[in-house]
C-alpha cells in the first residue's frame, strides 16, 4: 500500500539509483556476511568497504575523464 503514493515511488527510485547499487557492489566484493564480532570491528569492515568503493569510483571517473580529453 505504501508504494502506491507518488512520494514513495520517488523515494524508492532515488534509493534504487544510489544505495542499492552500492550495496550490490559491496556484495560483489565479498561483503555477504560479517565475519567479525563487536561494533568496533563491524565499523572497521564497513569503513574498509566504503574506502574500496570510493577508490573504485575515483579510478573509474579518472579513466573516463582521461578518455574524454584524448
Amino acid at each position: 500500500m505504501r508504494m502506491k503514493t507518488e512520494e514513495a515511488k520517488r523515494v524508492y527510485k532515488e534509493r534504487a539509483s544510489t544505495a542499492e547499487c552500492v550495496n550490490a557492489q559491496a556484495r560483489g566484493r565479498g561483503l555477504v556476511r560479517l565475519l567479525v564480532r563487536g561494533l568496533r570491528k563491524v565499523k572497521a569492515v564497513a569503513l574498509w568497504q566504503a574506502i574500496a568503493h570510493n577508490l573504485a569510483c575515483g579510478v573509474r571517473l579518472r579513466a573516463a575523464k582521461a578518455a574524454c580529453e584524448v
